[in-house]
């Protein structure tokens, strides 16, 4: 288990931000907008080409992290 700073642990949550909202009242647009990234995603992955051009440096925290920044090219298949 990784701790951070103060004896955080730091694979909680945030307790100020949640996706489409939880609790009693959740985001009427949740369902499509997961929809809509799905598709831009398969879209952009599979009909062109990611070079890598500049950067690349990479830290593993509870997320990905790129201190340099990340340069890529995009062109099309």
């Amino acid at each position: 288990m990784l701790w951070g700073e103060k004896g955080k642990d730091l694979h909680a949550g945030s307790k100020n931000f949640m996706a489409f909202g939880g609790g009693v009242r959740l985001c009427v647009g949740a369902d499509i907008a997961k929809l809509l990234m799905a598709s831009f995603l398969h879209y952009l992955i599979t009909k062109y080409r990611w070079t890598v051009t500049k950067g690349g440096d990479i830290i593993r925290k509870p997320g990905l992290v790129f201190p340099n920044g990340l340069h890529i090219k995009i062109s099309e298949k």
